[in-house]
């Protein structure tokens, strides 16, 4: 029998966080990143946000819908444009962005 030699490659990342305040309008939450890995938005705001892969979030046109304090994992190895748009201007989108 043959041994075969396993090996696990670490990968390395960062992060960067930044704050969207919140519009009753489109708002770019995240630009097109090649580098990115991955995401999480946290609604900081006592009204809904709509997150949206891709452009023109709205409110019948979104990807996810947070709730007061809502918290959504844009998927791993998604690296184009999210939008997002809230019922009512009123606080943050908290953006965590992982990257190579």
């Amino acid at each position: 029998m043959a041994l075969i030699s396993l090996s696990t490659a670490r990968q390395v990342f960062d992060s960067v966080s930044t704050s969207v305040a919140s519009a009753a309008v489109v708002t770019e939450l995240l630009p097109e990143n090649t580098k990115r890995l991955g995401a999480t938005i946290y609604n900081d705001s006592t009204k809904i946000l709509f997150v949206k892969l891709g452009a023109g979030a709205s409110d019948t046109s979104f990807s996810a819908k947070l709730g007061v304090g809502g918290y959504f994992e844009v998927p791993f190895g998604y690296a184009g444009i999210v939008t997002g748009i809230w019922s009512t201007a009123n606080g943050f989108a908290r953006i965590t962005e992982f990257v190579e």
